[in-house]
């Protein structure tokens, strides 16, 4: 009987002990990338841990808390579970958000002739993917996402321009370079605060405009299909203006 409750108690603990290191890697590795303490792939593997013990510390909590004894072990692995949650949580979202999305990180409206950065190569550090455009991933983005295309508007370029000034406002981008035509800006992610650039080009055509964008992952092989969602959410709202059509 002893021997069980000590088994219990040992299960219990190390279970306990598991859900509170995928906490602290959970928090220290998202601190780490956004205070950039250290690289950001450091932050990266500190986040797969912390989804791997919490999956593991969950699993015992469900397996054990029943079969544990005494009431102390039930109550640690009981509270081992919930102190796992956050980073089973979060860990899961990325998964089901990058589920399907091609190893890429650089999205364009404009395949053929994608819009250039100007300013943006200037706050990229040397370690940072390079803005040279990867045309072998061309066909990668059109099986992927298709839908991907040039907005035809009616808008004059000014106009144009004004109104995609607007809406990457209010998407919450920060637009660091405007010219004639053209303008940059830059989005973070919610979790770790990594950085994407996005190019917005701006062209006279016979009856209004054509406007292009392009979104680039300043890190990381591939987006889990963030640059490709954050073109789509701008093309809405901008072909919600009269006579705009995607």
């Amino acid at each position: 009987m002893k021997n069980n409750i000590g088994r219990s108690m040992t299960i219990a603990r190390l279970t306990q002990t598991l859900a509170i290191c995928s906490l602290l890697l959970l928090l220290i590795g998202t601190a780490g990338v956004r205070l950039q303490a250290f690289d950001y792939q450091i932050g990266l593997s500190m986040f797969s841990l912390a989804g791997l013990f919490s999956f593991i510390s969950i699993c015992a909590s469900a397996l054990f808390t029943r079969r544990a004894k005494h009431a102390e072990a039930r109550r640690k692995l009981s509270n081992a579970a919930l102190i796992a949650l956050p980073a089973a949580i979060f860990f899961s979202l990325s998964l089901f958000q990058g589920a399907g999305a091609p190893l890429i990180h650089d999205i364009s409206t404009d395949l053929s002739n994608p819009p250039e950065f100007i300013k943006a190569p200037s706050l990229r550090k040397p370690s940072d993917n390079s803005l040279k455009y990867q045309t072998a991933n061309i066909s990668l983005q059109q099986q992927a996402y298709p839908e991907l295309n040039s907005l035809i508007s009616s808008l004059s370029v000014p106009a144009a321009q004004k109104r995609a000034y607007k809406i990457a406002s209010e998407m919450g981008w920060l637009v660091y370079y405007q010219n004639d035509g053209h303008l940059e800006a830059e989005d973070r992610s919610f979790w770790f605060g990594f950085v994407d650039d996005i190019a917005i080009r701006i062209q006279a055509s016979d009856d209004g405009s054509i406007i292009d964008l392009r979104s680039a992952s300043r890190t990381g092989k591939g987006d889990l299909g963030v640059n490709a969602k954050r073109i789509k959410a701008f093309s809405t709202l901008f072909a919600q203006t009269d006579s705009v059509h995607p």
